[in-house]
Protein backbone atom coordinates (compact mmCIF):
# COMPACT_ATOMS: atom_id res chain seq x y z
CA UNK A 1 0.00 0.00 0.00
CA UNK A 2 1.09 3.37 -1.06
CA UNK A 3 2.17 5.80 1.75
CA UNK A 4 1.00 9.68 1.60
CA UNK A 5 4.12 11.56 1.78
CA UNK A 6 3.96 14.96 3.61
CA UNK A 7 6.26 17.22 2.57
CA UNK A 8 7.90 19.69 5.41
CA UNK A 9 10.18 22.55 5.04
CA UNK A 10 12.29 23.73 7.84
CA UNK A 11 11.71 27.23 8.66
CA UNK A 12 15.45 27.97 8.81
CA UNK A 13 18.37 30.07 6.32
CA UNK A 14 21.05 27.88 4.85
CA UNK A 15 23.98 29.00 5.57
CA UNK A 16 24.83 30.32 2.55
CA UNK A 17 28.78 30.40 3.21
CA UNK A 18 28.65 26.81 4.16
CA UNK A 19 26.22 25.65 0.27
CA UNK A 20 28.78 27.69 -1.21
CA UNK A 21 32.00 27.48 0.45
CA UNK A 22 33.25 25.57 -1.99
CA UNK A 23 32.63 25.53 -6.06
CA UNK A 24 32.96 21.56 -5.38
CA UNK A 25 29.25 21.59 -3.26
CA UNK A 26 28.79 21.10 0.81
CA UNK A 27 28.18 17.62 0.05
CA UNK A 28 32.12 17.21 -0.78
CA UNK A 29 33.72 20.21 0.83
CA UNK A 30 31.79 19.62 4.08
CA UNK A 31 30.31 15.98 3.67
CA UNK A 32 26.88 17.67 5.10
CA UNK A 33 23.43 17.54 4.09
CA UNK A 34 21.67 20.40 3.64
CA UNK A 35 19.16 19.91 1.19
CA UNK A 36 16.16 20.75 3.67
CA UNK A 37 15.23 17.11 3.83
CA UNK A 38 13.94 15.64 6.83
CA UNK A 39 17.14 14.47 8.83
CA UNK A 40 19.39 16.75 6.83
CA UNK A 41 21.66 18.80 8.84
CA UNK A 42 20.76 21.70 11.08
CA UNK A 43 21.21 25.08 9.28
CA UNK A 44 23.36 28.09 10.80
CA UNK A 45 21.58 31.46 11.02
CA UNK A 46 23.36 34.09 12.64
CA UNK A 47 26.34 34.58 10.24
CA UNK A 48 24.21 35.91 7.39
CA UNK A 49 22.44 39.62 7.21
CA UNK A 50 19.70 40.15 5.20
CA UNK A 51 19.95 40.50 1.04
CA UNK A 52 18.96 42.39 -1.54
CA UNK A 53 18.71 38.87 -3.93
CA UNK A 54 16.06 37.18 -3.43
CA UNK A 55 15.99 33.82 -4.63
CA UNK A 56 13.60 31.18 -5.62
CA UNK A 57 13.91 27.41 -6.57
CA UNK A 58 11.88 24.68 -8.35
CA UNK A 59 12.37 20.96 -9.41
CA UNK A 60 10.61 19.54 -12.30
CA UNK A 61 10.97 16.10 -13.54
CA UNK A 62 10.29 15.23 -17.37
CA UNK A 63 9.51 11.57 -18.72
CA UNK A 64 11.96 10.39 -22.05
CA UNK A 65 9.30 12.37 -24.22
CA UNK A 66 9.69 15.40 -22.50
CA UNK A 67 6.67 15.52 -20.66
CA UNK A 68 6.61 16.83 -16.71
CA UNK A 69 5.39 14.58 -14.94
CA UNK A 70 3.34 14.19 -11.29
CA UNK A 71 3.58 10.24 -11.22
CA UNK A 72 6.74 8.06 -11.80
CA UNK A 73 6.97 4.53 -13.27
CA UNK A 74 8.75 2.02 -11.65
CA UNK A 75 12.07 1.65 -12.90
CA UNK A 76 11.93 4.36 -15.66
CA UNK A 77 14.40 7.11 -16.26
CA UNK A 78 13.62 10.31 -15.81
CA UNK A 79 15.21 13.95 -16.22
CA UNK A 80 15.25 16.19 -13.88
CA UNK A 81 15.72 19.88 -13.71
CA UNK A 82 16.71 21.88 -10.28
CA UNK A 83 16.47 25.85 -11.26
CA UNK A 84 17.67 28.23 -8.90
CA UNK A 85 17.28 32.32 -10.20
CA UNK A 86 17.72 35.61 -7.98
CA UNK A 87 17.71 39.23 -8.96
CA UNK A 88 20.78 40.26 -9.56
CA UNK A 89 23.40 37.06 -8.31
CA UNK A 90 26.06 36.16 -9.97
CA UNK A 91 26.12 32.61 -9.80
CA UNK A 92 24.14 29.74 -8.60
CA UNK A 93 24.38 26.90 -6.27
CA UNK A 94 22.18 24.15 -4.97
CA UNK A 95 21.87 20.48 -3.18
CA UNK A 96 18.79 18.19 -3.25
CA UNK A 97 18.21 14.75 -2.30
CA UNK A 98 15.15 11.80 -3.17
CA UNK A 99 13.59 10.41 -0.50
CA UNK A 100 10.68 7.61 0.32
CA UNK A 101 8.55 8.37 3.48
CA UNK A 102 10.83 5.99 5.64
CA UNK A 103 13.76 8.80 4.66
CA UNK A 104 15.43 6.10 2.55
CA UNK A 105 16.73 6.89 -0.77
CA UNK A 106 14.51 7.03 -3.46
CA UNK A 107 15.55 5.52 -6.81
CA UNK A 108 19.43 6.68 -7.83
CA UNK A 109 20.65 9.52 -9.84
CA UNK A 110 22.79 9.25 -12.56
CA UNK A 111 24.26 11.40 -15.56
CA UNK A 112 25.10 14.45 -13.76
CA UNK A 113 24.76 17.60 -16.14
CA UNK A 114 27.31 20.46 -16.25
CA UNK A 115 28.01 21.89 -13.49
CA UNK A 116 26.35 19.07 -11.37
CA UNK A 117 27.79 16.00 -9.41
CA UNK A 118 26.76 13.11 -7.17
CA UNK A 119 27.63 12.62 -3.73
CA UNK A 120 26.41 10.79 -0.88
CA UNK A 121 26.75 11.81 2.76
CA UNK A 122 26.09 8.92 5.13
CA UNK A 123 23.58 6.69 3.51
CA UNK A 124 21.93 9.56 1.91
CA UNK A 125 22.22 10.01 -1.86
CA UNK A 126 23.01 13.92 -2.93
CA UNK A 127 23.25 15.64 -5.96
CA UNK A 128 25.06 18.90 -5.83
CA UNK A 129 26.44 21.83 -8.02
CA UNK A 130 30.40 20.58 -8.76
CA UNK A 131 30.91 24.53 -9.69
CA UNK A 132 28.31 27.42 -9.58
CA UNK A 133 26.96 29.04 -13.25
CA UNK A 134 25.46 31.91 -14.45
CA UNK A 135 22.20 30.09 -15.69
CA UNK A 136 21.20 28.57 -12.14
CA UNK A 137 19.64 25.11 -14.15
CA UNK A 138 21.59 22.14 -13.15
CA UNK A 139 20.00 18.35 -14.30
CA UNK A 140 20.75 15.33 -13.95
CA UNK A 141 18.93 11.67 -14.57
CA UNK A 142 16.86 10.08 -12.48
CA UNK A 143 16.01 5.84 -11.82
CA UNK A 144 13.15 5.74 -10.43
CA UNK A 145 12.73 2.84 -7.35
CA UNK A 146 11.17 -0.16 -7.78
CA UNK A 147 7.76 -1.60 -7.73
CA UNK A 148 5.47 -0.77 -4.36
CA UNK A 149 8.09 1.80 -2.96
CA UNK A 150 4.99 4.43 -2.93
CA UNK A 151 5.43 8.33 -2.74
CA UNK A 152 9.21 9.66 -3.58
CA UNK A 153 9.61 13.62 -2.10
CA UNK A 154 12.36 15.71 -3.97
CA UNK A 155 14.31 18.29 -1.72
CA UNK A 156 16.37 21.23 -2.52
CA UNK A 157 17.90 24.06 -1.40
CA UNK A 158 19.67 26.81 -3.42
CA UNK A 159 21.79 29.78 -3.15
CA UNK A 160 21.63 32.87 -5.39
CA UNK A 161 24.96 34.09 -4.70
CA UNK A 162 27.12 37.72 -5.40
CA UNK A 163 30.06 35.37 -5.35
CA UNK A 164 31.97 38.50 -2.93
CA UNK A 165 32.95 35.55 -0.41
CA UNK A 166 31.23 37.36 2.67
CA UNK A 167 29.05 36.10 5.10
CA UNK A 168 26.20 38.11 3.45
CA UNK A 169 24.60 39.26 0.25
CA UNK A 170 23.51 35.66 -0.96
CA UNK A 171 19.59 34.68 -1.27
CA UNK A 172 18.29 31.30 0.04
CA UNK A 173 15.49 29.67 -0.73
CA UNK A 174 14.21 25.91 -0.65
CA UNK A 175 11.65 23.68 -2.25
CA UNK A 176 10.22 20.34 -2.59
CA UNK A 177 8.44 18.14 -5.40
CA UNK A 178 6.20 15.10 -4.67
CA UNK A 179 6.03 12.14 -6.39
CA UNK A 180 3.49 9.43 -6.40
CA UNK A 181 3.80 5.84 -7.91
CA UNK A 182 1.64 5.11 -10.94
CA UNK A 183 -0.54 2.05 -10.59
CA UNK A 184 0.72 0.05 -13.85
CA UNK A 185 -1.48 -3.16 -14.41
CA UNK A 186 0.51 -6.08 -16.23
CA UNK A 187 -1.87 -8.64 -18.60
CA UNK A 188 -1.28 -10.81 -15.36
CA UNK A 189 -2.93 -8.75 -13.35
CA UNK A 190 -6.56 -8.50 -14.92
CA UNK A 191 -9.26 -10.55 -14.40
CA UNK A 192 -9.44 -12.40 -17.74
CA UNK A 193 -13.33 -14.69 -18.31
CA UNK A 194 -12.36 -17.39 -20.47
CA UNK A 195 -12.93 -18.25 -23.84
CA UNK A 196 -17.65 -18.62 -24.46
CA UNK A 197 -17.54 -21.71 -25.70
CA UNK A 198 -19.71 -22.11 -29.01
CA UNK A 199 -22.22 -25.42 -29.58
CA UNK A 200 -24.72 -26.38 -31.78
CA UNK A 201 -26.90 -26.09 -28.79
CA UNK A 202 -25.68 -22.16 -27.96
CA UNK A 203 -22.74 -20.53 -25.96
CA UNK A 204 -21.55 -21.54 -22.42
CA UNK A 205 -20.05 -18.68 -20.45
CA UNK A 206 -18.43 -18.84 -17.01
CA UNK A 207 -17.71 -14.47 -16.05
CA UNK A 208 -15.01 -14.36 -13.49
CA UNK A 209 -16.50 -10.90 -11.63
CA UNK A 210 -19.89 -9.59 -12.40
CA UNK A 211 -21.37 -7.14 -14.71
CA UNK A 212 -23.15 -7.90 -17.92
CA UNK A 213 -22.85 -10.20 -21.59
CA UNK A 214 -24.31 -8.68 -24.56
CA UNK A 215 -24.40 -11.19 -27.87
CA UNK A 216 -24.67 -9.21 -31.28
CA UNK A 217 -24.89 -10.90 -34.64
CA UNK A 218 -23.79 -10.38 -37.48
CA UNK A 219 -25.87 -7.30 -38.54
CA UNK A 220 -25.18 -5.96 -35.27
CA UNK A 221 -28.77 -6.59 -33.92
CA UNK A 222 -28.73 -7.30 -29.92
CA UNK A 223 -30.24 -10.31 -29.59
CA UNK A 224 -29.03 -11.23 -25.50
CA UNK A 225 -28.52 -9.34 -22.83
CA UNK A 226 -27.92 -9.82 -19.04
CA UNK A 227 -26.53 -9.60 -15.75
CA UNK A 228 -23.96 -11.78 -14.58
CA UNK A 229 -22.20 -12.83 -11.46
CA UNK A 230 -19.21 -14.21 -10.85
CA UNK A 231 -18.20 -17.28 -11.28
CA UNK A 232 -22.07 -18.26 -12.69
CA UNK A 233 -22.88 -21.12 -15.60
CA UNK A 234 -24.72 -19.11 -17.59
CA UNK A 235 -26.00 -20.73 -20.92
CA UNK A 236 -27.47 -19.38 -23.57
CA UNK A 237 -29.65 -21.25 -25.70
CA UNK A 238 -29.82 -21.21 -29.54
CA UNK A 239 -33.35 -20.19 -29.55
CA UNK A 240 -32.41 -17.06 -27.94
CA UNK A 241 -29.95 -16.26 -30.59
CA UNK A 242 -28.87 -16.97 -34.25
CA UNK A 243 -26.47 -19.30 -35.92
CA UNK A 244 -23.03 -18.42 -37.88
CA UNK A 245 -20.98 -15.51 -36.79
CA UNK A 246 -21.99 -13.97 -32.84
CA UNK A 247 -20.20 -11.00 -31.42
CA UNK A 248 -20.24 -11.20 -27.31
CA UNK A 249 -19.25 -8.21 -25.41
CA UNK A 250 -18.66 -8.64 -21.29
CA UNK A 251 -18.69 -5.18 -19.05
CA UNK A 252 -17.65 -5.97 -15.99
CA UNK A 253 -20.36 -4.17 -13.51
CA UNK A 254 -17.21 -2.45 -11.19
CA UNK A 255 -15.44 -0.77 -14.12
CA UNK A 256 -13.23 1.96 -11.60
CA UNK A 257 -11.22 -1.49 -11.09
CA UNK A 258 -8.75 -1.50 -13.81
CA UNK A 259 -8.01 -5.24 -12.96
CA UNK A 260 -11.67 -5.53 -14.28
CA UNK A 261 -11.38 -5.32 -18.08
CA UNK A 262 -13.98 -5.09 -20.82
CA UNK A 263 -13.97 -8.11 -23.04
CA UNK A 264 -15.11 -9.20 -26.60
CA UNK A 265 -15.04 -12.19 -28.14
CA UNK A 266 -16.58 -13.54 -31.76
CA UNK A 267 -17.68 -17.01 -32.13
CA UNK A 268 -19.44 -19.00 -34.75
CA UNK A 269 -22.76 -20.83 -33.82
CA UNK A 270 -22.29 -24.13 -36.19
CA UNK A 271 -25.89 -25.42 -38.05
Amino acid sequence: MKNNLIISFFCVTIFSIGLMSSSNGVAEAQNQDRTGAPGSSESCVLCHAPSSITASTSISVFNTNGEEITAYIPGENYEVNFIVSGNGAAGFGFQATSILTDGSNAGEFSNPGDAVQLESVGDRHIVEHSTTNTTGIFTTTWIAPEVGSGDVGFFMSGLAANLQNQNWGDGHHETALALTESSIIGIDDIVIMAQPVATSNGIILNPKVDGTIAIFDISGRQNFIREVFSNETINVEISQISRGLQIIHFTPQNQSNETFAPQTWKVVIPS
